[in-house]
């Protein structure tokens, strides 16, 4: 069985990189947490079935996630952030979403960039718009299930089609 050590004896017992730079720096409870999620990863990883199901878990519970996300892009809300929230999940175990992750991280700071580089009516345009896809999404949704019961129908225009 795997004894947990104290980090300073037989360093030559543990993974190569346990305890490189970057994990002498930050917060003392940073440091803690970090080499025990590390030590939990040593304990899975010398267990291949149990390595392997909790591949398939960490796949299957960011795919759902994914697809949430997918299903959530054209409603108002986070739909890409929980898109980007999934893929970072199985990023954390598979090199394909971590490429996929990557790409959209530097997509999205090009992105950035860029808007922040335009003139101020580029950005007041993308806010316009952006609100104009929420409002007609919110539209959408209550001309498909109606209005709710608490909302007093003399408040809605009749050009809305709601009423």
């Amino acid at each position: 069985m795997l004894r947990l050590r104290d980090v300073n004896d037989r360093k030559s017992e543990r993974p190569e990189g346990w305890l490189s730079r970057s994990h002498k720096q930050g917060r003392p409870w940073f440091r803690r947490t970090r080499l025990g999620y590390l030590r939990w990863r040593t304990r899975l990883d010398a267990r291949p079935r149990t390595a392997r199901l909790y591949r398939v878990t960490v796949g299957v519970l960011g795919a759902l996630i994914i697809v949430v996300g997918l299903i959530l892009v054209p409603m108002p809300g986070p739909g890409w952030l929980i898109v980007l929230t999934g893929v970072a999940i199985v990023a954390s175990e598979f090199s394909f979403a971590r490429r996929l992750l990557r790409f959209a991280q530097a997509r999205l700071r090009a992105w950035t960039r860029w808007v922040a580089a335009s003139h101020w009516s580029v950005g007041a345009g993308l806010g316009l718009l952006t609100c104009a896809c929420v409002v007609g999404a919110v539209w959408l949704v209550l001309l498909l299930i109606g209005l709710p019961a608490w909302v007093p129908r003399e408040w809605v225009p009749a050009w809305t089609g709601l009423g």
